[in-house]
């Protein structure tokens, strides 16, 4: 459903790409109008240029500012995404040497139990650290999903993870549970879980050991057999948590079918509850976890208010900057050390 039109034009490049918009949306088939919407991104050619799938991807990138926009057709191509073509091509050509330079670095964030403020594990966070300076994963994280370099990166948090983990019962006698995003592009290949199994087999850590993080959006792609691949990674003995929960539309039977230990309640539901009533949509997010058996962590918590508030509710787990940024390996371990 998507094309692409070339035009030589005199006029206004504003009044052609308003006459184009008006012709489509107006076909008659015999007697039936048809109603078409189009989203249209335009990009001026400059002489100079020849290569096509360049061209493309400028319109391409052009057309995707529309969704943000309201009641407009059609995006022209500017110098701000002209600035964020050249950064997404700078962290293109330079990812595969980063990720041999070992410049990708995982943090972790403590998650906290409800009840008792001890931990209750941690999150495993990427980070980019680049020329000495730190690249946000909201940069690289949506370029690497599109270029499917996730894949690779996902394995390499994956192993530095688990390499973590063997340090720490090695020192400790024990390690927290860690919980690990899971990117979609994955599932494309259900024996992914497989080269999770022989990373842990190598460090000689348990499955039980780590959670495996996967969006609510991931769940509703029509082309992944979600609950198979869920079966298949409880089979092998790790946790599943859904993160996001309450921003990826996955139907309420779905939910029930998948085989989930934690949901990972959205921040936005906690920024937008009224702390001192009981008609928020978490409270019944809540009651819902609890009658299905499934325990609930509430992310992005920052205030004494909100603690006194989950805790109300009766969530299980808090995550959040109110007890811990995401922090380096050394200081994460002295933060367990002192809250187990």
């Amino acid at each position: 459903d998507v094309f692409a039109s070339i035009f030589s034009y005199d006029e206004n490049i504003e009044e052609l790409l308003d006459k184009i918009y008006k012709e489509a949306s107006n076909l008659k088939v015999g007697n039936v109008n048809i109603t078409v919407n189009l989203a249209i991104g335009a990009y001026n050619i400059l002489p100079h240029e020849t290569d096509v799938n360049n061209i493309l991807d400028k319109a391409y990138l052009a057309r995707s500012q529309i969704k943000g926009l309201y009641n407009s057709n059609y995006y022209l191509f500017d110098e701000k995404l002209e600035k964020q073509m050249i950064e997404e091509q700078s962290l293109e050509s330079s990812m595969e040497e980063a990720l041999v330079n070992k410049e990708f670095i995982i943090v972790y964030q403590p998650k906290v139990f409800t009840k008792n403020e001890k931990m209750a594990g941690a999150e495993a966070l990427v980070r980019w650290k680049r020329n000495g300076e730190m690249i946000s994963p909201g940069k690289f994280i949506p370029l690497f999903e599109k270029n499917k370099f996730i894949v690779k990166l996902d394995m390499y948090i994956f192993e530095k993870v688990c390499q973590d983990i063997s340090d720490w019962k090695d020192k400790y006698g024990g390690a927290p549970i860690v919980s690990i995003n899971v990117s979609k592009e994955h599932f494309v290949d259900p024996n992914f879980i497989e080269q999770y199994v022989k990373i842990c087999e190598k460090y000689e850590i348990e499955t039980s050991n780590i959670d495996l993080e996967i969006t609510e959006s991931a769940t509703v792609d029509s082309n992944i057999d979600i609950i198979d691949i869920m079966n298949k990674i409880k089979e092998k003995g790790f946790a599943i948590s859904i993160d996001d929960f309450g921003t990826g539309y996955s139907s309420l039977s779905m939910l029930q079918n998948m085989p989930i230990d934690i949901l990972k309640i959205d921040k936005v539901f906690v920024d937008k509850a009224n702390l001192e009533g009981d008609n928020n949509v978490i409270n019944y997010i809540e009651d819902m976890a609890e009658h299905m058996k499934v325990r609930t962590i509430v992310e992005g918590v920052e205030t004494k208010e909100q603690v006194e508030f989950i805790k109300k509710i009766g969530c299980d787990i808090i995550q959040g900057y109110y007890y811990s940024k995401p922090i380096p390996k050394e200081e994460f371990e002295n933060y367990f050390k002192n809250n187990m």
